[in-house]
């Protein structure tokens, strides 16, 4: 293999020696380097190897000829090439370990990180835990939030997207030091704190700093468990996560204010609340947007006598809507012809857009008609300025359900101001509507006024009050206008909720006659007061004994003799003597006892009606006369 020279004999040296396993090294290097050149720099690890190949031959050849002790004056140049062989060596394999701890780092830190948030995934947060000693402290807190679905379900994955990474950005920013937290799932977030501490103070801020896009007041529940870290991760969150199921039961016990916590399933019953134009637009419509996550809304008239919006006295809206009227084309102009809702996302790219309207920086909209009686009275929209909004379903859902409210108030609007212009007008169409409506009531006002005006001349009331009384008789039940069919007709016992919409009939109906002209406060008291009872159980306001307006007993013990002796959807009729011996035993309790015995004698007289049974109470959860 070496050509032999003369006089050359083996020597083993220790610079021979040197040679060749500097040479090995240099050989498994290559090797190494090859085997791991993909991923790499390759062209630079390539380059590497060449070299190094090189050197490896070159320092083979001079170690075996240093074997032979033919080295002579060239062992310098030896120990040269060694120390660039070594240094070369040692420079290719902290380099490649370097970039391999560098990568592996960036795997790792992908493998544990949350695209979304930026946070921790569930392998991150299981790897620090794992990783605390075992006797530490820990608090691990499992956070929940709220209703993520209805928040892409109203404003699409967008919108959810942006609640989460706030949301986990705010929890990040109120953390202590040593604390971590990680986004466990979809909608859940773990936490876990040095030590045992009360973790209200690091999440009531948060709670107050993240809104819920729907309107809640809590963005999320959430449920701590203090343990040591040799607790198993998997132990505590299920005891956290059972703190935080009851922390989010008891905060829909304590929701009581219908607006506290107002969310999209319950907005109709909130909407139902809301029975004049100020107040459905002012608050309906505009809880509407917020819950539909839209920045602006409005509603507009028709003949544009009136114009609401979210910026009271606009001009430049008042005027781009006139503008959008008179165009034929225009999303305005087509809702208000067609009485079709219509929207767009991308308003500039949509068939209605407006050259003004995309100039003023409009983004999105949705429009739908507000119909009395069947016509088009006017439109309520939300619309979006600074940013792009999905027009969802639900979104669309909310404002037609403010639309309908709002038709129905402006229908019973429109029949107060017919009837304004006359009381007697008043009592004909009222009677007629109530009767039209609500067929258990057809003659029931007739009647009931002929016994109050027999019960209020035995009284002994001047010819003011039983005008007043006769008056109030007649619009006693106006307030069922604002009780839904399904309610009002149901053929059968009403549920506790029912009950309790029922019984705002009589609230609803004095507010309805303050607004007519020429009442006397006697009539509106009677409107409200006429379910008020002697011992107090009465309703709205609970009134007892002489503090019941005496117009409002009378009218009691006309409306429940009358109510009792006529069949109802929910009952039979009573006989006369059945009905006698119920108001009877009623007289100190439901009934004024002298009204009671005026009645029984003088109006309805001794004997005479019959004396059978009475077929039995009135059905649960319903009065005789609701």
């Amino acid at each position: 293999m070496v050509r032999q020279m003369p006089g050359a004999v083996f020597q083993p040296t220790i610079l021979g020696f040197g040679h060749l396993v500097v040479t090995l090294l240099l050989i498994v290097c290559t090797l190494w380097m090859i085997a791991f050149a993909y991923g790499f720099r390759i062209r630079v690890t390539v380059l590497q190897g060449i070299v190094t190949g090189m050197l490896a031959d070159l320092l083979f050849l001079r170690g075996v000829r240093a074997l032979y002790g033919v080295a002579g004056a060239e062992s310098l140049i030896d120990l040269g090439l060694m120390l660039v062989a070594a240094v070369s060596l040692i420079l290719l394999v902290t380099g490649n370990n370097t970039e391999n701890l560098r990568r592996e780092r960036q795997e790792r830190q992908a493998q544990e990180t949350d695209v979304l948030t930026g946070q921790l995934n569930r392998r991150g947060v299981a790897r620090r835990y794992s990783a605390l000693p075992t006797d530490t402290a820990l608090t691990v807190v499992m956070i929940d939030l709220n209703d993520l679905k209805g928040i892409n379900d109203l404003g699409g994955h967008s919108l959810g997207d942006h609640h989460l990474r706030a949301t986990a950005q705010a929890l990040q920013g109120h953390l202590p030091p040593g604390a971590f937290l990680g986004r466990w799932g979809g909608d859940e977030f773990v936490a876990v704190l040095p030590g045992h501490g009360d973790v209200t103070a690091v999440f009531g801020p948060v709670q107050a700093q993240v809104p819920h896009p729907s309107g809640r007041t809590l963005p999320f529940a959430y449920g701590s468990a203090q343990v040591t870290a040799s607790m198993p991760l998997d132990r505590a969150l299920a005891l956290a996560d059972q703190q935080m199921y009851e922390d989010k039961a008891g905060a829909g016990r304590a929701a009581g204010d219908p607006e506290a916590g107002e969310g999209v399933a319950d907005f109709p019953h909130f909407l139902l609340g809301l029975n004049s134009l100020p107040a459905i637009l002012e608050r309906g419509l505009s809880r509407a947007a917020i819950l539909a996550g839209f920045e602006e809304w409005m509603y507009v008239e028709r003949d544009m006598d009136r114009i609401f919006s979210r910026d009271a006295h606009n001009a430049r809206l008042e005027a781009g809507v006139r503008i959008s009227m008179a165009r034929p084309g225009s999303m305005t102009s087509q809702v208000m012809t067609l009485g079709q809702s219509l929207w767009a996302a991308d308003y500039e790219r949509s068939p209605y857009a407006q050259t003004d309207w995309i100039e003023r920086g409009l983004k999105s909209i949705v429009m739908t008609p507000v119909l009395e009686h069947g016509q088009v009275r006017g439109l309520v929209a939300f619309f979006n300025h600074r940013t792009w909004h999905s027009v969802t379903p639900k979104a669309r859902q909310l404002l037609g359900a403010v639309a309908t409210h709002l038709g129905h108030q402006l229908e019973r609007d429109a029949v107060v101001e017919r009837l304004e212009s006359s009381v007697e007008a008043t009592l004909t169409g009222l009677g007629t509507i109530l009767e039209a409506r609500d067929l258990e009531t057809a003659g029931h006002t007739e009647r009931v006024v002929s016994l109050a005006l027999r019960l209020g001349k035995a009284a002994g009331l001047d010819e003011d009050a039983l005008h007043d009384l006769r008056l109030g008789a007649y619009l006693h039940d106006m307030g069922k206008l604002a009780i839904p069919d399904r309610v009002l007709l149901k053929p059968g016992p009403l549920d506790p909720a029912e009950w309790r919409l029922m019984q705002t009939h009589s609230r609803e109906g004095a507010l309805m006659a303050a607004r007519l002209p020429a009442l006397s406060p006697a009539v509106i008291e009677l409107v409200r007061s006429h379910h008020e009872r002697w011992d107090g159980q009465g309703y709205p306001d609970g009134l007892a004994g002489e503090g019941v307006p005496l117009l409002a007993r009378i009218f009691a013990l006309c409306d429940v003799y009358d109510a009792l002796t006529h069949a109802r959807p929910y009952k039979p009729a009573w006989t006369p003597g059945a009905a006698r011996a119920e108001l009877a035993a009623q007289a100190g309790r439901q009934f004024d006892p002298a009204l009671t015995a005026l009645f029984l004698r003088d109006v309805l007289g001794e004997g005479g009606d019959g004396g059978e049974d009475a077929p039995g109470p009135p059905a649960p959860g319903r009065s005789p006369s609701p």
